[in-house]
């Protein structure tokens, strides 16, 4: 490696609908790792992304939906300056969330992705270095862990009718990332209890080069 250059983390995006799992399997994995350094970059957790996540959150505020998907690439772009400077100080950098979600509220809002394309494309090409986890759960067992929850997003709020639509889209924009990505792996988070499916992502590191035992 040439002086002065440093080597990059892992870097490890997990997708899933709302209560596919995605959090319970974030942290079984930190769990299972607990010798590792791992951190976890949230939208809703990062002082430079609290801001964003509040407007797109606020009930009082309804944007129109390029404005609410200008925002959320914003958002994205921010988070990719968080995630490369982790990656220069951890072993393994995780996101909740990524492309494939950012790209679903485009399908959700009705708004065209193609003023948007380039800053798009952009963060496709930053996140195609990313091992992607998937979080594979049925809407059932998603909208029921959705509304189990002493909180719910705007989003989920909108009520099971309108989710089972976006989750049907969103499932749509999974597998056509799957086609083209480098590097999706696909957990069962309904067949498989957690123990089984942290396994599995940790063995999806470790052939990666990412967690040695």
């Amino acid at each position: 490696m040439p002086e002065g250059e440093r080597s990059l983390g892992g870097f490890v995006v997990f997708e899933g609908y709302d209560g596919a799992g995605k959090s319970s399997l974030i942290n079984g994995v930190r769990e299972m790792l607990a010798d590792k350094d791992i951190r976890a970059v949230g939208r809703k957790t990062e002082p430079e992304l609290v801001d964003i996540s509040r407007v797109l959150e606020r009930e009082d505020l309804r944007h129109q939906g390029n404005v609410e998907v200008l925002l959320r690439i914003a958002l994205e772009i921010e988070r990719e300056s968080i995630i490369t400077r982790s990656r220069l100080n951890n072993e393994i950098t995780v996101c909740d969330r990524g492309v494939i979600s950012l790209i679903s509220w485009f399908d959700y809002l009705g708004v065209s992705r193609e003023p948007c394309e380039r800053l798009l494309q952009g963060l496709m090409e930053y996140h195609s270095n990313a091992l992607t986890v998937v979080c594979a759960a049925d809407f059932d067992t998603c909208w029921k862990r959705i509304s189990s929850r002493g909180e719910q997003s705007r989003k989920e709020k909108l009520g099971k009718d309108v989710n089972s639509k976006y989750f049907a889209m969103y499932e749509a924009n999974v597998l056509r990332y799957a086609e083209t990505a480098a590097d999706v792996v696909f957990v069962d988070t309904v067949g498989l209890d957690l123990a089984e499916s942290t396994s599995q992502v940790v063995q999806a590191l470790r052939s990666r080069g990412m967690s040695r035992s």
